[in-house]
């Protein structure tokens, strides 16, 4: 029993040593290698001595062989950054932009010119007095990546309003 355990105990130990970073791309292949670098848009990758630029749309999973690696920090710091920025965007684009109630009226009055209106419309939170009143969050409004996520939510939860309010005006008119 000692020995079975022994060298179960060995067999273990001598993979995690040859273990390697896991790279899954979206069509479920598989790689072993080493992430040597984490870029905007891209991971480099190497693989039996060959180096690999991956997009990341491609990339459905990676997996560290070791959480202190220098690449990984430094991946995860920059994720907390950027999701935070955004996080914060949505956040006071759902609680502060627009007045929803009157893009429901909007969308009952005039339907798909409303909602095309909106979808060319420029919201952000210098142009919402509650937002720029209320937001916690002033210092992020010049930043690219806060005003981007700010604009796909306002516009978003503005659009769905007038949709809602145009769907209503069409079941109102098949009901009569």
């Amino acid at each position: 029993m000692k020995k079975t355990i022994l060298t179960l105990t060995a067999i273990v130990f001598a993979f995690s040593t040859f273990a390697n970073d896991i790279l899954t791309l979206n069509n479920e292949m598989v790689f072993e290698g080493k992430v040597k670098r984490i870029k905007d848009c891209a991971i480099v990758f190497k693989s039996e001595g060959t180096k690999y630029i991956v997009p990341a749309s491609e990339i459905y999973s990676i997996e560290f062989e070791n959480a202190e690696d220098k690449v990984y920090t430094n991946y995860l710091e920059m994720q907390a950054d950027e999701e935070n920025k955004c996080f914060n965007a949505r956040l006071d684009a759902e609680n502060y932009h627009g007045k929803k109630g009157g893009h429901f009226v909007l969308g009952v009055l005039f339907g798909p010119f409303a909602i095309i209106g909106t979808a060319l419309a420029n919201p952000t939170p210098e142009k919402g007095k509650q937002t720029y009143m209320m937001s916690k969050n002033k210092d992020q409004f010049s930043d690219p990546e806060y005003l981007s996520c700010y604009r796909k939510k306002a516009k978003g939860q503005l659009i769905g309003m007038e949709a809602l309010g145009w769907g209503a005006w069409i079941l109102l008119v098949l009901a009569l």
